[in-house]
């Protein structure tokens, strides 16, 4: 059986003033072009900070993050490699900066569940905050463009939402051996 390497990087989310939300060890899984980064949390090696009471019964996540779209999409799996759930958040094009991969997050968020079923949610606080922090009209733009990019790849089956992450997943988990 081949022996998994890691490409450890660690995902920093953040709010438009810089003010760290969160920050996410993982591994480098797949890159596509110079547009997305795929980062794979595993919850036996990898610890978020701080926590998230949300997704308790996600054993794996994969991380897609736009490095070109103003889009961060969060695919969260059981410990079987069954999908739970998906949230999307709108999101500046991150930066890679060594290992580091940071994204800006905007607040509005679309929430994917088993089937397809989606949600918008957060638009009070994106206003908010939009306000508060100041977003000038590009980023008000962005942010929608990418709540729009995401249901549209949610409605018509694009990626990541095209059985892609899926499989990488797999992949992964086929490397390790036997569940």
């Amino acid at each position: 059986m081949p022996e998994l390497v890691p490409n450890p990087v660690l995902v920093r989310k953040l709010k438009y003033d810089g003010t760290l939300r969160s920050e996410w060890p993982g591994d480098l899984v797949d890159a596509r072009g110079d547009d997305w980064l795929v980062v794979l949390h595993d919850r036996e090696r990898h610890q978020k900070s701080p926590p998230s009471p949300r997704d308790p019964d996600a054993a794996f996540a994969i991380h897609v993050i736009g490095l070109a779209a103003p889009l961060t999409t969060l695919h969260l799996f059981d410990e079987r490699g069954r999908f739970i759930e998906a949230k999307c958040d709108a999101a500046l094009p991150a930066r890679l900066l060594g290992r580091t991969i940071d994204f800006v997050d905007l607040d509005l968020d679309v929430i994917v569940l088993p089937g397809g079923r989606h949600d918008l949610r957060d638009r009070d606080v994106f206003q908010a905050r939009a306000r508060e922090l100041g977003y000038p009209p590009a980023v008000r733009r962005a942010a929608w463009c990418g709540i729009l990019r995401a249901l549209r790849a949610v409605r018509r089956g694009r990626f990541p939402f095209d059985g892609s992450i899926e499989a990488i997943l797999g992949r992964e988990l086929a490397a390790r051996g036997p569940l």
